[in-house]
């Protein structure tokens, strides 16, 4: 947690008992459940704490407050989210806790700059997953810096997510003068560590002591552990691929490594990004399930002589592969993750109003960041949102179900796990959502009750998945199928104690960041990671570069971030890697 006031905050406690509140709190979205309130708190000054969170957390947050407050202390909570949340900022005003998302708070505040929230004086204000807003150019940075607020906290692990920039917008959020200059940041702290200039890094690291109440899992109070967590140990086991699977396998990789190595020798990789991502993608995929890939013939790759319709749809389903490919993609404007991502007619995927602001500033004739192609706004294709890409993914209705290497391995450790530990939970987690629902058959038939959380279902469903995985009555389900970007961030399943990824991710933060939804406060029991990993595949070739970005990440507390071109040349040089080329 990053604060401007380190001492104890004991105001906090006299607010909330500051409100008199004639029932316990119940949450409804959108509603308060607080019909009478006394005006104790508004005359000496403000009284309300707002919370702003990634939407995954929210119901974190709620269950928190629930775990943590006794039964006779009446809070007034308020989830100001959902079409029929309340726009009056007195009623705002008068709660304890306001709770809402980044998105909530960037949308009200881009549609005139004054949103209820804004209208508020908040007491306090806690960013919870605070670098969200790293990016000082994001519409949910410009809203959280513009809240008005007596105290303000930041809460995060990964304060520095790519270079020490990412501070910046943090330190304007708590208003610590003079670094909200942006100058003297830069002339301070940013350059000087960049270039690693003499005491750089010093001055940095002395200012993050005095604002920052640092606590990791291994930290000690008082001689004390603060947090005294089960082992976790990581398996990986091999898989080896049937005789019918080995051979698509095989004839997929020769036709892909055939026409990257065409791309590499008529210097066009750039331009065929997506269609190498596509390769490896489809590699991917086949490890995990035969009926995954998808049928895209290499050869339509030409925009010439096609109608505008085909046009259309060869982008948007390069789009698809770029997104779904699961690397983590960024703008190349921003050097962000992809927010309404579109893309365009050479191909490349941007953030919307990224793109839309480099036409709007190279008028009449903008070009591309990437390959200089000319730009037009009404050649730009948005992509369908994300359920839609999952579920023409292969969900075949007319194809029978088959099983694959994996899903056999799988069900092998499940089957051996129940009959061990009946009670035993698991996550079950892959990138792909149509795997996911490819290893729901066997699931029910084997009569293992299991529920699932992916991207594609709305909060309350989410909400509800938790719950009952959570909960420990007889019954409930012992396994969740997640997908991985889902199970990112904040997430709480200590009920689960296995957890076995099906496919190995880009990025290894994404897998440790999933790991750490059951490895956390609250778990009881050893955690048994397994990595099923197919044998001489490009999975284990994965497994290497992972390994490089670990010791790439331990190192990169001040290195410079590459710009977007460079960050395109390395992934294919790892693309180069993974195909063995």
């Amino acid at each position: 947690a990053t604060s401007c006031r380190v001492q104890e905050d004991r105001g906090f406690a006299s607010v909330l008992s500051s409100s008199t509140c004639l029932k316990r709190q119940t949450k409804r979205k959108g509603t308060t459940s607080v019909q009478s309130v006394e005006k104790k708190y508004s005359d000496v000054g403000p009284r309300a704490t707002l919370i702003i969170c990634p939407l995954s957390v929210l119901s974190n947050w709620i269950d928190q407050f629930e775990q943590h407050i006794r039964q006779d202390f009446h809070v007034n909570i308020y989830v100001y989210y959902g079409s029929d949340r309340s726009k009056d900022p007195s009623v705002l005003s008068e709660q304890d806790i306001v709770l809402t998302t980044y998105n909530i708070l960037a949308t009200d505040y881009g549609i005139r700059g004054d949103s209820p929230l804004h209208k508020v004086k908040w007491l306090r204000i806690v960013l919870d997953e605070g670098h969200t807003i790293r990016n000082p150019n994001a519409q949910q940075t410009k809203a959280a810096l513009n809240l008005e607020g007596h105290r303000r906290w930041v809460l995060t692990g990964t304060p520095i997510q790519n270079s020490v920039k990412d501070l910046w917008s943090l330190i304007s959020f708590l208003k610590l003068k003079p670094f909200t200059d942006r100058e003297w940041w830069h002339r301070t702290i940013q350059r000087p560590v960049t270039m690693g200039a003499p005491g750089g890094l010093g001055r940095l690291q002395s200012l993050i002591r005095s604002i920052t109440l640092r606590r990791i899992k291994t930290s000690k109070v008082k001689g004390k552990p603060i947090l005294e967590l089960p082992e976790r140990k990581v398996l990986i086991q091999h898989v080896t691929l049937t005789e019918e699977e080995r051979q698509i396998y095989q004839s997929v990789r020769k036709e892909g490594k055939a026409a990257v190595s065409r791309f590499f020798s008529e210097g066009t990789v750039l331009a065929h990004y997506a269609d190498i991502l596509g390769v490896l993608l489809r590699l991917r995929q086949l490890c995990c399930h035969p009926h995954l890939c998808i049928n895209t013939s290499s050869s339509s790759f030409s925009a010439d002589n096609k109608t505008p319709e085909e046009l259309r749809e060869m982008l948007v389903s390069k789009m698809k592969l770029v997104l779904s490919s699961g690397s983590d993609e960024e703008c190349a404007v921003c050097l962000e993750s992809l927010t309404l991502p579109v893309i365009t007619r050479c191909a490349h995927v941007f953030c919307k109003p990224c793109i839309f602001e480099v036409i709007r500033s190279e008028q009449p004739n903008a070009k591309c960041p990437l390959c200089r192609n000319e730009l037009r706004v009404e050649q730009l294709v948005e992509c369908p949102l994300e359920e839609e890409i999952d579920s023409n993914n292969g969900k075949k209705s007319d194809q029978e179900w088959i099983s694959s290497s994996k899903i056999n391995a799988l069900m092998h450790a499940l089957i051996e796990l129940r009959r061990d530990n009946p009670t035993a939970k698991s996550l079950v987690v892959s990138q792909f959502t149509t795997f996911l629902s490819l290893i729901e058959n066997p699931l029910k038939e084997s009569g293992f009750a299991f529920t699932r959380l992916d991207g594609s279902m709305a909060q309350k469903k989410r909400a509800e998945a938790i719950q009952c995985f959570q909960s420990s009555q007889a019954g409930s389900p012992t396994v969740m199928l997640l997908s991985l970007k889902a199970g990112g961030v904040g997430l709480n399943l200590t009920a689960a104690s296995r957890v076995f990824l099906m496919d190995p991710a880009w990025n290894p933060a994404a897998e440790d960041q999933c790991f750490d939804r059951c490895h956390r406060l609250g778990q009881k029991h050893d955690v048994v990671i397994t990595k099923f990993i197919v044998k001489d595949s490009v999975e284990e070739n994965m497994l290497k570069i992972q390994n490089k970005k670990r010791e790439l990440a331990a190192g990169a507390f001040a290195t410079k971030k590459p710009s977007a071109s460079e960050a395109k040349q390395t992934k294919i040089n790892e693309i180069k890697a993974l195909i063995d080329l």
